[in-house]
């Protein structure tokens, strides 16, 4: 595990954790299968912090529903995802992902050990690990390893999941500017991992909501010798319906935002202190342009009006976050796999409020609305979780969770077959045609047209994206 105030864990990181109900019995010379869904969980962390630990991704829930639980780890930060042009140095990019590769191929092979099918494989992550899931549903590295995918607040058009050039910040952490990328590789192979570690501090911070990311997926030479993991960009590659077509699952925290309080506490200006800091960078839109400006203006004007970002409800700041960061992308998601896949799309937004609701109450957050990764508590138990009541209404979300997430695992359908007192309402496929969505509160409520004046806001920015350069 990594993170900025604390360094922990190790190089030699790619284990996976494998949860079963039942091992297969032997009798004799004879072994006797009953296989089960098999559910493999990609945790988040920014791509730079995290880890399968059994103590923060406990399988307690979700076992409960006999499905066996697979839980990986991945190279983290510089480790898992520095890359050089230079095709002779043999880092093109992304090993954190071919990680997630290897360990789906383990799964495959293995999994049956454990009573898991390796024919009904079911992908699901968090933030970075759900971006994960959605890059490995359009990676042909991935085709054949799993067979429906669920991402939960993050998906590979998020802005914050696309890295850009690392070598010039490592030169200049090394005092290497003007050295070519082979003198620079070989300094840091000589290093020891703690001054890799280091190196990587002097990144800009992963969770401020300004920054080109620096720690992410990165677009392959499609000419490299080995195999890309991605060669083109995500969009294009859901335009042209060129995917593994599995059932997916996508969705999202009513408040995601929050994260953003959870980290910095700052005030608006403080976070983003140019306005145009609030452009979607994958609008490649060049910074200080007067079209650049006139659609900062208009984001603070939809959002804000004419109050004063740090002396209005932070409500609306929130929404602001929640929005760029997050939901429009995951939106815009969800409208470009349910154009042409050939399999269901499902989408959900998440707004229910309790004791479990962790990331937020660790905040101190008073404003309604669900934070970014109060999903976990709800799925997985961990040291902080404690003993839930029966019947109360965390153990009523948990249990609903659960059971929504292993149905999908189990059928490619997240409603139960059978009359269910969990699940009353039918969740309705997601199309372009009939805008379906899931609210999981307190409550289900069967929804269409999600955010829909927010959403329609930003479809409208993305549409600067195909505006010429000479325009600019």
């Amino acid at each position: 595990m990594l993170n900025s105030e604390e360094k922990s864990g190790s190089e030699d990181c790619l284990y996976l954790n494998v949860y079963t109900p039942k091992l297969p019995s032997k009798n004799k010379n004879t072994v006797t299968f009953d296989l089960k869904p098999v559910m493999v969980f990609i945790h988040g962390g920014a791509f730079t912090s995290g880890s399968n630990s059994k103590f923060i991704f406990g399988p307690d829930y979700l076992i409960r529903e006999d499905v066996v639980i697979v839980v990986i780890n991945y190279r983290l930060g510089f480790l898992g995802f520095s890359h050089f042009k230079d095709k002779t140095l043999g880092v093109p990019g992304n090993a954190g992902l071919k990680d997630m590769v290897l360990a789906l191929r383990w799964v495959k092979k293995n999994i049956k050990n454990f009573n898991g099918d390796p024919e009904n494989v079911t992908i699901f992550g968090e933030s970075a690990g759900a971006a994960s899931v959605h890059l490995l549903v359009l990676s042909p590295m991935a085709k054949g390893l799993f067979h429906k995918a669920i991402a939960q607040s993050g998906c590979a058009l998020n802005i914050w999941a696309q890295m850009e050039n690392i070598v010039p910040r490592i030169a200049k952490a090394l005092n290497m500017e003007g050295c070519d990328e082979r003198t620079i590789f070989n300094r840091l192979k000589e290093l020891p991992v703690e001054d890799l570690f280091a190196i990587q501090e002097t990144f800009p911070d992963p969770w401020d909501v300004s920054i080109i990311r620096f720690i992410g997926f990165i677009i392959e030479d499609p000419n490299q010798e080995e195999e890309a993991f991605l060669s083109e960009h995500p969009m294009d590659i859901l335009e042209k319906g060129e995917y593994n077509h599995v059932p997916i699952m996508m969705g999202y925290n009513s408040r995601e935002g929050m994260l953003v309080h959870v980290n910095h506490k700052k005030l608006f200006k403080q976070l983003i202190p140019q306005l145009e800091n609030s452009v979607p960078v994958n609008l490649g839109i060049k910074k200080g342009t007067a079209l650049s400006m006139r659609i900062a203006n208009q984001i603070m004007e939809y959002y804000f009006g004419d109050q004063d970002p740090d002396k209005c409800d932070i409500d609306l700041s929130y929404k602001l976050w929640s929005d760029n960061f997050f939901i429009k992308d995951i939106y815009r998601s969800a409208i470009a796999q349910a154009d042409n896949n050939t399999k269901p799309v499902y989408l959900y937004e998440m707004t229910i409020e309790s004791s479990l609701n962790l990331f937020k109450a660790f905040a101190g957050i008073k404003s309604p609305g669900v934070c970014h990764a109060d999903d976990l508590f709800y799925l997985f138990k961990t040291q902080l979780n404690g003993e839930i009541e029966p019947d109360s209404i965390e153990d009523k979300a948990v249990r609903r969770f659960c059971r929504l997430w292993t149905n999908f695992a189990r059928y490619g359908n997240p409603n139960s077959p059978h009359a269910d007192p969990l699940l009353p309402v039918t969740w309705k496929t997601f199309s372009n045609r009939s805008k379906n969505y899931l609210e999981i509160g307190e409550e289900l409520k069967a929804m269409t047209e999600p955010l829909m004046e927010r959403m329609q806001f930003w479809e409208d920015v993305h549409k600067y994206r195909n505006i010429s350069k000479s325009k600019l």
